[in-house]
């Protein structure tokens, strides 16, 4: 199985930034990833124009839950799937390494929120100092008030703070705020600390969006949110991020370019919220949202390539 991973002992951004190309290369050059493109019938080069499914009408992006099943894909999804789970699509569950001083859940769907946040309890132990959740205010869908836990919240914010406050037994009146109000939805940010319990602190993020005309926040403006604002900070700190496990190794090159990009301390890494038991199958998993994650990761090498 492929797994990015963060290089440590290795101070200098630039050469911070070459380890983890080299990584995206061995990726691109993998037997897994040549058969794949094979079935495909394409190449790296213009997998992104044949299926590409998140850019709408006058360039907005699409969200992941807009996006329906190709027929094209269907009668390959048997062959697709062994190579997708090569590729690190589909079980990535467990940390590099024990003991993290942060845990972040990413913030999803309704669905995503609580199943995440449901994760994020098990790799809590004594030396985790805080426990954030990153998220936006992006409205909840009809088609999520679907999904099996439901909750009255609007957007992705109230549900992700919702899921704290079931989860870890917060009080729900019991926080702060500082909130930035805008009449673009995209443009809203929040932090909402709910304090320190059991020795830790609880916060949920809500950032802005960096093209608010375009899109809602994507997961790279919430790590820069999210590190723009945190005052202690070294460079011991470390960081697992929660999120689901098709999203792991996209998701980590997104988080490795802020924090290379942004110099910001410490180290991190990703892991899915389905263990070994619950891991998407060949018969339930829809390929062409893997293959969103796929054209993502490609794009990543290419924003790499620039920074190296």
């Amino acid at each position: 199985m492929m797994r990015f991973i963060m290089p440590e002992n290795i101070s200098d951004a630039s050469k911070k930034a070459k380890a983890v190309l080299t990584q995206l290369e061995e990726f691109i050059r993998s037997k897994a990833l040549q058969d794949l493109l094979g079935i495909l019938d394409i190449d790296i080069d213009t997998i992104g124009q044949a299926y590409n499914g998140r850019t709408g009408p006058d360039g907005l992006v699409l969200e992941l839950q807009e996006l329906r099943p190709s027929l094209s894909l269907e009668g390959k999804r048997d062959a697709l799937y062994p190579l997708f789970k090569e590729l690190g699509f589909i079980d990535i569950n467990k940390p590099v390494k024990g003991k993290h001083s942060r845990i972040v859940v990413l913030g999803g769907s309704l669905n995503a929120c609580n199943e995440r946040t449901e994760c994020a309890k098990k790799w809590i132990d004594g030396t985790t100092g805080y426990v954030d959740g990153l998220s936006c205010y992006r409205p909840i869908g009809s088609a999520e008030r679907n999904e099996p836990r439901y909750c009255a919240c609007d957007t992705e914010f109230g549900a992700l703070s919702d899921s704290f406050v079931r989860c870890f037994d917060l009080e729900a009146p019991g926080f702060t705020e500082r909130f930035n109000s805008d009449r673009n939805l995209n443009s809203i940010s929040c932090i909402r600390d709910f304090g320190k319990h059991d020795k830790r602190e609880y916060r949920i993020y809500a950032a802005p969006s960096s093209e608010p005309h375009l899109r809602r926040a994507d997961t790279s403006d919430t790590l820069d949110f999210y590190y723009r604002n945190q005052e202690q900070m070294d460079s011991e700190d470390s960081a697992l991020f929660i999120t689901n496990n098709r999203h792991c190794n996209r998701q980590f090159l997104q988080l490795a370019y802020c924090v290379i990009k942004g110099g910001y301390p410490g180290t991190i890494d990703v892991i899915g919220c389905y263990s070994d038991e619950n891991v998407t199958s060949a018969g339930r998993y829809d390929p062409f949202l893997y293959v969103q994650d796929l054209i993502g990761i490609i794009d990543w090498m290419n924003r790499f390539r620039k920074l190296v």
